[in-house]
C-alpha cells in the first residue's frame, strides 16, 4: 500500500505543482550582512557591512582570519595586509588590484578597501588561497564559509595546488558554490538558462503529510546537510538538473538564470519555508532547502523502483547516516571520525588516490579493535562512503555525550609551496587546552604507528576539535603529496600498525 501511495503521488505531481507559490528573491536592503563559518555565525565589526564590488563579495578580513587561527600582519604606512598559515603567505594592499602569494603576483577582480579601521578583501580570493569554500545567499546577504576543500574539510593545509587567480567569473554565468542554499547574486536582470538535460533529472516535487517527496530519474544519490541559524535541512541532488517539463512550470528565475520556486507548506508548523533551485549549473546540482522552526530530525529514504526520494519529518531522531547512540552501558564513549567522504574526497595523492579512503580504512580498523576489547562504546561518524558536514560530526559526538573524539586525516601540500613534495611526517592537532593531554598521548602513538618524522603537537582552530565539548584531536597521519608517505599510508601494514596504536592511545588516556 505504501508503494502504491507513492506512485499515486507521483501521478498527481503535475496537479500539485499548480499550488506552488512564486519565489521572492529580493533581500532586505537594510541588512549589513552575515558571515557564517562552518555553520557558526561570526561577529561582524560594529558599523561594517558586507559589500559587493564588481561581482566580488568584500568581507572584513580580520573576522575570518581570527576565527581560523591565521596570523595577520598590518603595515599602516603601506596599508598592506599579510596573512600567513602553515608556511603559506599572501600579501594584499588597500587599493591595489594585485596580490602576492608566495612570490607569485596574482590579479584581483576587486581591490581591497579600508573602511575606518577595517580592511575589506574579496573573500573568493582568500578562500581559494587558503583552501576555503564560499557561498553567497543573496536573500539574506549571508556569506557561508567552510574550511578546507570542497568538503568543508579540517585539513591543516590546502590539499590541492592553488590555481592562479585572474578574475572572478561573471556571477550570472556560474554561481558561487558552498554551503549557502541560494545562488550567486548579480546586479543584471537574469534571463533563463537554456536547458540541455543529459544526466539525472528532477521531474517534480511535493510536500505532503510532513514529507518532502521528490521524483527523480537516473542514478543520483541525494546528499543531506543540516544547517543552523536559521535551522535548515539542505537536500542536494549532485549531477541532476530540472527536467524541461518541470522547469517550464517553475514561477521564478534565480540570479544565475536558472528556474527556482517554493512549495506550499501552509498548515505544517514545523516548516516555515521550502524552496528549491538549480544551485549550480556546472556541474548541475538541484537543491531543496527545508527551513524549519527548530532543529528538526528527518529520515531519508529512496525507492529505486519509483524514483521517489523522501525526506520524512515525522521522526524523533535522524535516520540515514547518523548512528544510534548507546544508552546506559556505563562504558566510556569514543567517537571515531573518518574525515571527508562521499562527494568530499579530501586531499588527492600524487598518484591520484583519495584521502577519504585512507581515513575510513583506518577508522574501521580502530573501531574493530576497540569493540573486540569491549571496554568502551564506539560511535562512528561514518562507516561508509557518505557525505557528512563538519557540524554533523560534532552533533553526533554531542548527542552521544562522548568522552573522546578522534578524527583521522592525511595531509597534503599545495604545489606552490617550496619543496612541496618533500614535506612529510605526522602531526596532531587540538584546539582547546583541555584537549592537550589527549593530544600528547595520541601523538606519541601516532608517530609510533606510522614511523614517520615527528612534526609535533600543534594548536589550531579546527571545527571538529573546536566545537566539540569533550577532549578532541585531529590526527594527520602523513602527507599524500610525498611519495614515501603516500606509498606507506595505503599499505595494509601501516594501516594495521596505526590502528593498533590509535586504539592503544585511547585506552592509555582512559586508563583502561
Amino acid at each position: 500500500m505504501r508503494r502504491a501511495g507513492r506512485i499515486l503521488l507521483l501521478l498527481l505531481l503535475p496537479l500539485l505543482l499548480l499550488s506552488f507559490t512564486g519565489y521572492e528573491a529580493s533581500a532586505a536592503a537594510s541588512s549589513t550582512g552575515r558571515i557564517v563559518l562552518d555553520n557558526k555565525e561570526l561577529t561582524m565589526p560594529k558599523g561594517i557591512a558586507l559589500e559587493n564590488v564588481n561581482g566580488s563579495v568584500m568581507i572584513p578580513i580580520r573576522v575570518v582570519v581570527e576565527n581560523l587561527g591565521f596570523q595577520v600582519l598590518w603595515e599602516q604606512k603601506t596599508r598592506k595586509v599579510t596573512v600567513q598559515q602553515d608556511g603559506k603567505s599572501i600579501e594584499l594592499a588597500v587599493g591595489r588590484k594585485t596580490a602576492n602569494a608566495d612570490g607569485v603576483t596574482l590579479d584581483l577582480n576587486a581591490a581591497p578597501k579600508q573602511n575606518g579601521g577595517t580592511v575589506l578583501v574579496p573573500i573568493r580570493f582568500v578562500s581559494e588561497q587558503f583552501g576555503l569554500k564560499v557561498g553567497w545567499d543573496n536573500m539574506d546577504k549571508t556569506v557561508y564559509l567552510t574550511g578546507g576543500s570542497s568538503s568543508g574539510t579540517d585539513n591543516a593545509v590546502s590539499p590541492t595546488p592553488t590555481p592562479a587567480y585572474t578574475s572572478a567569473p561573471t556571477p550570472t554565468a556560474t554561481p558561487l558554490t558552498g554551503t549557502a542554499e541560494g545562488n550567486a547574486t548579480s546586479s543584471a536582470s537574469p534571463t533563463p538558462v537554456p536547458l540541455t538535460v543529459v544526466g539525472p533529472q528532477v521531474k517534480g516535487a511535493v510536500f505532503s503529510e510532513n514529507r518532502l517527496i521528490v521524483a527523480v530519474t537516473g542514478a543520483v544519490k541525494p546528499s543531506v546537510t543540516v544547517i543552523t541559524n536559521p535551522n535548515r535541512i539542505v537536500v542536494d541532488f549532485p549531477g541532476a538538473a530540472f527536467a524541461p517539463e518541470f522547469a517550464g512550470s517553475l514561477p521564478g528565475i534565480a540570479a544565475n538564470g536558472s528556474p527556482q520556486g517554493k512549495l506550499d507548506v501552509t498548515g505544517y508548523p514545523l516548516v516555515s519555508e521550502l524552496r528549491y533551485a538549480l544551485f549550480s549549473i556546472s556541474p548541475p546540482t538541484v537543491r531543496f532547502v527545508i527551513q524549519t522552526t527548530s532543529n528538526q530530525p528527518y529520515q531519508l529514504s529512496t525507492d529505486e523502483s519509483t524514483g521517489l526520494v523522501t525526506i520524512d519529518l515525522n521522526v524523533l531522531s535522524n535516520v540515514g547516516g547518523t548512528p544510534a547512540v548507546p544508552v546506559g552501558s556505563g562504558k566510556p564513549i569514543v567517537v571515531l571520525d573518518a574525515g571527508h567522504g562521499g562527494t568530499q574526497p579530501g586531499a588527492i595523492s600524487v598518484t591520484g588516490k583519495q584521502e577519504k579512503d585512507f581515513n575510513l580504512a583506518v577508522i574501521r580498523k580502530v573501531g574493530a579493535l576497540l569493540m573486540q576489547d569491549s571496554q568502551v562504546e564506539v560511535i562512528f561518524t561514518r562507516t561508509d562512503d557518505i557525505t557528512l558536514g563538519l557540524q554533523d560530526r560534532v552533533n553526533i559526538a554531542e548527542a552521544a555525550k562522548a568522552n573522546l573524539f578522534i578524527s583521522v586525516h592525511a595531509n597534503a601540500m599545495p604545489s606552490t609551496y617550496t619543496n612541496w613534495n618533500n614535506v612529510n611526517g605526522s602531526e596532531t592537532y587540538y584546539s582547546r587546552s583541555e584537549s592537550l593531554p589527549l593530544a600528547q598521548i595520541m601523538h606519541k602513538h601516532l608517530v609510533a604507528g606510522t614511523g614517520f618524522k615527528d612534526n609535533g603537537v600543534r594548536n589550531k582552530s579546527l571545527h571538529v576539535t573546536r566545537e566539540t565539548s569533550m577532549p578532541a584531536v585531529l590526527l594527520e597521519a602523513g602527507y599524500l603529496t610525498n611519495l614515501g608517505d603516500e606509498a606507506a599510508l595505503y599499505s595494509a601494514k601501516l594501516q594495521d600498525s596505526l590502528a593498533r596504536e590509535i586504539a592503544a592511545g585511547i585506552m592509555e588516556y582512559l586508563g583502561l
